[in-house]
């Protein structure tokens, strides 16, 4: 059964107050970071399609949340590989879905993600590399959080 995620305040992706943020409502299911997502007619780069650039924050958002409930650390996006595979439109419902893949040296860890339309079929996909901040950076983040009891409780 998936766990429902805290938002952490004034995050575009994830803040639940941002009143021009995407506000996904993640959940992790115990192998990755989930979310729907109802795209706003706002987030079109032309009518009709959801910028590439909020596509990309979607798939940053669930990879980065996907990095902090698994190890517990603070990270900064370094690299990021997107394939675009069909258009999000401004019209349906869409799953973001986002997992830890790697963690090759110390301070480097290795993530995926997805984005998939009410069909089941991907619309973009994404494999980033991410940068761990200092672990003081880990209680700032905490500090941050609507409702920080999820990593009190130590969930993974």
């Amino acid at each position: 059964m998936a766990e429902p995620l805290p938002s952490y305040h004034g995050c575009f992706g994830c803040g639940r107050d941002n009143p021009i943020g995407v506000a996904l409502h993640l959940e992790w299911d115990g192998e990755k970071v989930t979310a729907p997502f109802v795209p706003k007619d706002v987030y079109a780069g032309f009518e009709g399609v959801i910028h590439g650039g909020i596509v990309c924050t979607l798939l940053d958002e669930a990879m980065w949340w996907a990095l902090a409930v698994k190890e517990r650390k603070c990270t900064v996006t370094a690299e990021m590989k997107i394939r675009f595979h069909r258009p999000v439109s401004t019209e349906g419902e869409y799953r973001v879905e986002g997992w830890v893949k790697d963690h090759p040296r110390k301070r480097i860890y290795v993530a995926a993600a997805q984005i998939l339309d009410g069909e089941g079929r991907i619309c973009a996909q994404c494999e980033a590399r991410f940068v761990a901040l200092p672990d003081e950076e880990w209680s700032r983040f905490l500090e941050g959080l609507n409702d920080p009891s999820f990593f009190l409780q130590g969930n993974e």
